[in-house]
């Protein structure tokens, strides 16, 4: 099976309404954009890893942003999906701070970060513009 990214960003709320909830918004001083957990009973798995948890932040109703999260995960799960993101999109641009390790892929619009924090793997995808913005937030 090809390894598949499991919400394409662009795509309307309406295709995912009835398996999500209502989460604090990320970014609550712009009413626009709306944060939303994935409750659905399949497991939407990234390139072949499923997350244990996956947040989608939409702007207008489109989708703009996912966030998803790997629990308690070693520098070596986090490495095997860097090669999965590596094989799909190329070289990534690696960033290194106290508090993290992020790797940067991106596509024409789409960007992907991978960030690695305190046993912790937090994939970011989506557009561009907002995703400093995005980011931000889960620092805190």
């Amino acid at each position: 099976m090809k390894p598949k990214i499991p919400f394409r960003i662009g795509y309307q709320y309406d295709n995912w309404e009835l398996d999500v909830i209502t989460l604090p918004d990320r970014i609550p001083e712009n009413d626009l954009y709306i944060s939303y957990l994935w409750v659905g009973n399949e497991t939407k798995m990234f390139l072949n890893f499923p997350p244990h948890r996956t947040e989608l932040i939409f702007y207008w109703d489109i989708l703009n942003t996912v966030i998803l999260t790997f629990l308690d995960r070693d520098i070596e799960y986090y490495y095997k999906i860097l090669n999965a993101l590596e094989t799909k999109f190329g070289q990534s641009e690696v960033l290194k701070n106290k508090r993290a390790i992020i790797n940067k892929y991106k596509t024409k619009n789409i960007e992907y970060w991978c960030i690695y924090k305190l046993r912790t793997i937090t994939i970011q995808y989506g557009i561009s513009q907002t995703m400093n913005r995005i980011y931000n937030t889960l620092l805190c």
